[in-house]
């Protein structure tokens, strides 16, 4: 029992020692520690977001600084808000409008006691019991107040009152946007608590609407972080009334744009700068903007003439693409929509996001399924004729081609020489009425090789919802002819793009809109490295022939119009049956389509054009006017004019490393 006493006792010595130390040789690291803590720092309303170039330095988005009023509640009680918010209705003019509501709590406020004093001694005895809450007690005081008692307040202040109350008590509010130099000077002369002019930043748009869908939007500050976003943004330190991307490249680059806010330490109540706020990095694309202001005139003059010409009562859009095989970067995105009155929506978004039957264009890709399932090879000939499976009809090339092989096939778009791989695939040799006993997998054969050229497939660029077309599970011996032909599955316009890449290239790049990232200093802090996805799904001797087919269609075949004679270049052109539903009806249409690439022997630039439903099936007439040929030439045109100043220039090079001999 004394061992036990004698252990307490120097259990209290250590302790109480202990005590002192802390309390007294301790005592200014404590005190510093409990400052420190007093110290509350906050950051700023926003920063300005990292801009948005093209590749040849012009600005596509910027900011613009917006002067504020911006009211932090802090430790402000109700009665010094009532006083700011009267202060600020005698210096500020305001323009916002509150509920009647809004109106009858502000008099509350400030009338406490003379609305208290009407409440029936019932309604107290109710709320005392229970039998009312607290919020239902506040519902009942305002009713109490008539319009003549709200003549009694400052309208204006109210206003003013509301706006600072409005939303989470902890965050920032905007008082009041766009002040002018005038409201900005007194505000920082009344130097109220909470209260501070600040710097909030707008997206604007030199090019006004081009391209502005591509580019994307941004949260506004109230909208702050959207529910679809919210636990995605919140992972990566976000808070809930930050502005943010919220769609395309503003989105998917957010990490990148977003700048960092200024900071300030509050002290007595009001808001003392500590660190200036940061720009965000800027993004540069591979979009030449000139040259896609250009393509989307000559697109749109062409538009209107084909809308002004026979057979098309149905057309109203059209997509053109320009990239860079080698690396799958983009050079011009346009998409228009013609409207009656022949002006124009900016669709370029509806590239990744529509998707179309293409015809004849994508039968690189579908007689690549022959080669590489040993159908058919360099020494294949065949008669072209039709084909009638049983119970269909004949189904034949658009005209009868004589003996060809497979890039004359190429050449004229042949259907005969597709329908008879088709018909091989399923095991079988063809024989007129036949049954081909077609199934999935036959169908997955095509799917899987066109998706290795980009046809079907997400093609990687960076835009949010990307479609990858639409393929039916319906299955027929018929339908397996269609899919031979591109007239069964959908592709969208950037993914013809991507197939063209691949047989230029002989690899599947995933495409990118972003060149690198730069920081504030100009250096450089990111850059686009191409991805190759896959390898083409055919050996090489095989590709080779698929280009020379195409080659061959752009100097003695269906797409000898399209491109500029003095350019040597490859494509495929594609007719395409196709409906569209209007009213309660729907009507059988044609739709055009078109890939190329160029120069041929070192390709440098690809195109895609698609025309939906350019003309429709009636009795009185077939016509097509060619939008996509003369589209595409002018294109060619503007690509060889920079096309041959390079060669002049790589020429006058080499004339003078032979003159100076180096």
């Amino acid at each position: 029992m004394k061992r036990l006493s004698i252990l307490l006792v120097v259990f209290n010595i250590i302790i109480i020692g202990r005590l002192f130390y802390l309390t007294i040789y301790n005592k200014d690291y404590y005190d510093n520690l409990e400052s420190e803590k007093r110290e509350v720092v906050i950051e700023g309303m926003s920063a300005p977001r990292g801009r948005i170039f093209d590749v040849k330095g012009n600005i596509l988005v910027d900011n613009v600084g917006v002067k504020s009023i911006i009211y932090n509640k802090l430790n402000i009680s109700t009665e010094e808000e009532l006083v700011i918010a009267e202060v600020l209705a005698s210096n500020i003019e305001i323009n916002e409008e509150v509920s009647l509501r809004d109106l009858k709590y502000y008099y509350y406020l400030n009338n406490k006691e003379k609305v208290n004093n009407l409440v029936p001694e019932n309604t107290m005895k109710e709320y005392r019991e229970r039998k009312l809450n607290s919020n239902e007690l506040l519902d009942i005081k305002l009713d109490l107040i008539s319009s003549e008692m709200l003549e009694e307040i400052n309208k204006k202040a109210a206003i003013f009152y509301y706006l600072m109350n409005n939303g989470f008590s902890y965050q920032d509010k905007i008082i009041k946007n766009n002040i002018t130099d005038e409201e900005y000077i007194i505000i920082n002369k009344l130097s109220l608590s909470g209260i501070r002019t600040d710097i909030t930043w707008e997206r604007i748009y030199p090019y006004g609407d081009v391209l502005k869908d591509i580019f994307g939007r941004v949260s506004t500050y109230k909208q702050g972080l959207p529910l679809e976003y919210k636990t995605e943004y919140l992972k990566q330190g976000y808070k809930l009334n930050d502005r943010v991307g919220i769609s395309n490249l503003e989105y998917v680059y957010d990490h990148y744009l977003r700048g960092t806010k200024a900071k300030y330490k509050v002290e007595n109540n009001k808001l003392k700068l500590i660190e200036s706020y940061e720009r965000g990095k800027d993004l540069v694309l591979s979009i030449d903007i000139d040259f896609q202001i250009k393509i989307e005139k000559i697109l749109e003059e062409e538009m209107i003439k084909a809308k002004n010409s026979y057979n098309s009562k149905y057309f109203s859009e059209s997509y053109v693409l320009v990239g860079s095989p080698s690396d799958g970067s983009i050079i011009a995105m346009v998409g228009k929509k013609i409207k009656e009155d022949l002006s124009f929506v900016d669709y370029s978004n509806y590239n990744i996001l529509s998707s179309f039957n293409m015809g004849s264009s994508v039968k690189g890709a579908t007689i690549s399924v022959g080669y590489a399932n040993g159908l058919i090879d360099e020494n294949t000939k065949v008669y072209d004729s039709c084909i009638k499976l049983y119970r269909g009809k004949n189904r034949c090339s658009w005209t009868n081609l004589g003996t060809i092989n497979d890039l004359n096939a190429l050449r004229m778009s042949s259907n005969y020489f597709q329908y008879l791989i088709a018909v091989n695939l399923t095991g079988k040799k063809y024989t007129r009425n036949m049954r081909l006993n077609a199934t999935m997998e036959h169908f997955n054969l095509y799917r899987n090789i066109l998706k290795d050229y980009g046809l079907g497939n997400i093609t990687g660029i960076d835009l949010l919802n990307e479609n990858t077309g639409i393929k039916s599970r319906t299955v027929t011996d018929d339908l397996l002819l269609n899919i031979s032909v591109g007239l069964y599955d959908t592709y969208t316009p950037i993914s013809m793009l991507q197939y063209i890449n691949t047989i230029a290239t002989g690899k599947r790049i995933k495409l990118s809109l972003l060149k690198s990232v730069i920081n504030s200093d100009g250096s450089i802090y990111y850059q686009i490295d191409p991805k190759v996805l896959n390898k083409a799904p055919v050996d090489e001797k095989y590709l080779n022939r698929i280009r020379e087919g195409f080659r061959l269609v752009n100097t003695s075949g269906t797409g000898y119009s399209y491109t500029n004679r003095k350019v040597p270049s490859a494509g495929k052109t594609g007719t395409a049956d196709s409906y569209l539903d209007v009213v309660d009806k729907t009507i059988s249409t044609t739709s055009t389509s078109y890939v190329t690439y160029l120069p041929f022997d070192k390709p440098e630039y690809s195109i895609a054009i698609v025309s939906p439903h350019l003309s429709y099936k009636n009795s009185t007439s077939n016509y097509r006017y060619p939008v996509n040929s003369r589209v595409v030439r002018e294109i060619t045109n503007l690509l060889y004019n920079d096309w041959i100043k390079e060669k002049f220039i790589v020429y006058l090079i080499k004339v003078e490393v032979h003159i100076n001999g180096k």
